[in-house]
């Protein structure tokens, strides 16, 4: 009984080491993408990001973080994007990282945030087309996105900044975007501080310049 106990106690240790480096290997490659994140300045940067999210998360393939900015990446990727056919791969390819992140973490905010601005971003591509349909789309993800946790900035952020972009013809411009604005500001100075540092956390930073442009 005591050699048994023994071999057990081995095979215990031996998985919470194995489960201890694979946790360190994780945050070593999440910190690698983070820090090509933040120094993007092109496409071809961000693109670079997200195949290390990619990377990341076909290891980590219940997690939904490394997915989660994998589309972020892709998304900011086709934003930087100048060609309107590449621009539309990307977003077409960001939307669809959005809808694995959302299998892999269902009722997500952040990933129905993240799956109202790519939304939005698809109509950029030809507006005239696309208008009727994504704008309804998006504002129906960041709808479910506020629902689902009203404290969380970003979805007024996006629909603000959504709106501060959009002609004044079209309902849009930075009047009717201020109490977007104003809101996610709000929200961003009350949010809590994140448990995992990983946790989105983008936006604030925009919002607050795009506010001081509102009339």
């Amino acid at each position: 009984m005591k050699k048994l106990s023994t071999i057990l106690l081995i095979s215990m240790l031996g998985i919470q080491l194995v489960n201890a480096q694979t946790n360190v290997k994780y945050i070593n490659a999440m910190q690698k993408g983070m820090a090509l994140l933040e120094k993007s300045r092109t496409s071809v940067d961000f693109n670079e990001a997200a195949n290390q999210f990619t990377r990341i998360s076909s290891v980590e393939k219940t997690n939904w973080l490394p997915k989660y900015y994998s589309a972020y990446t892709t998304l900011l990727a086709g934003i930087f994007e100048e060609e309107n056919e590449a621009k539309d791969l990307l977003f077409t390819k960001a939307l669809a990282l959005t809808e694995e992140a959302d299998v892999l973490s269902p009722n997500n905010s952040e990933v129905h945030t993240l799956k109202g601005y790519v939304q939005f971003m698809t109509m950029t591509v030809d507006p005239t087309i696309r208008a009727a349909t994504a704008i309804p789309l998006s504002m129906a993800s960041l709808g479910k996105a506020r629902k689902i946790d009203p404290a969380n900035p970003r979805p007024d952020f996006v629909q603000g900044q959504n709106t501060f972009y959009t002609p004044e013809y079209f309902g849009g411009g930075p009047t009717i975007a201020k109490p977007l604005l104003s809101s996610a500001a709000e929200k961003y100075e009350k949010q809590a501080v994140a448990t995992d540092s990983f946790a989105p956390q983008w936006g604030k930073d925009r919002c607050l310049m795009l506010l001081k442009e509102c009339k």
